[in-house]
């Protein structure tokens, strides 16, 4: 097991807590200002203006060093929605390449995962993130008998850029490990209930516009993210 008991069941606490605190209703603001992830899988259902895209990369802390065109990233938004079917390992690749920015062109997954996620609550979408890069890493090192540990602190990259399948692979094994835990499933489970209840709005009470596997994504992410923030100030 990669953590201690008492670590795992912080970490996991964290996970559903920041899940509920996300997926609040959509009227509500995280902290008092930021807008929940319920505002987002509602606005990207419909239109979106160059507006709404500076936002949403303003919330997710997409904007540093980087000079979006909005207009260009708000269409690309619904253009992700408008596809008739989404792989992932396909897709954001090549979204990632070719979303609009004034700069030299190199690969945006964070951005490209983030705007699947929302854009396509039920495609199979895992947010790239570095801390959650990290999670993955450990879990696999713990997998496979602590060889790599050098690979750690790296991303997952292929033949010199990111390697979202990779990364996604990694992901899709956690959910694996994950489902045969019943402290994930009871988490998993109380969060689908409460929100079918609505405690997320009608968004999230909705299992058509928000599926279950969106709810169970939201609370794997959360969890590497805290597992990933703790493996970096733990085991540098």
């Amino acid at each position: 097991m990669p953590f201690s008991q008492d670590i795992r069941a912080q970490l996991l606490t964290e996970a559903e807590a920041d899940v509920r605190r996300w997926c609040c209703p959509k009227d509500q603001r995280v902290d008092g200002r930021r807008l929940p992830d319920t505002h987002w899988l509602s606005l990207f259902a419909g239109d979106v203006t160059k507006e709404d895209a500076h936002r949403f990369l303003i919330t997710f802390l997409l904007t540093n060093r980087v000079a979006w065109q909005t207009e260009g990233v708000a269409q690309a938004i619904m253009d992700v929605r408008a596809m008739q079917a989404f792989d992932p390992l396909e897709e954001i690749p090549t979204l990632a390449m070719n979303l609009p920015t004034g700069g030299p062109t190199r690969q945006h997954s964070s951005a490209a995962s983030k705007i699947a996620t929302f854009a396509r609550p039920e495609a199979d979408v895992f947010i790239w993130d570095r801390l959650a890069s990290k999670a993955a890493r450990y879990r696999d090192w713990h997998r496979g008998g602590h060889t790599g540990w050098r690979r750690l602190n790296s991303l997952y990259r292929r033949n010199g850029g990111h390697d979202y399948p990779g990364f996604w692979q990694a992901c899709a094994r956690a959910r694996e490990d994950e489902r045969e835990k019943p402290d994930f499933r009871a988490a998993r489970d109380r969060l689908i209930a409460d929100f079918r209840a609505g405690a997320g709005g009608e968004d999230m009470a909705d299992p058509a516009r928000v599926p279950d596997g969106f709810i169970e994504r939201r609370l794997l992410d959360k969890l590497m993210f805290a597992e990933g923030r703790w493996i970096e100030r733990h085991r540098p």
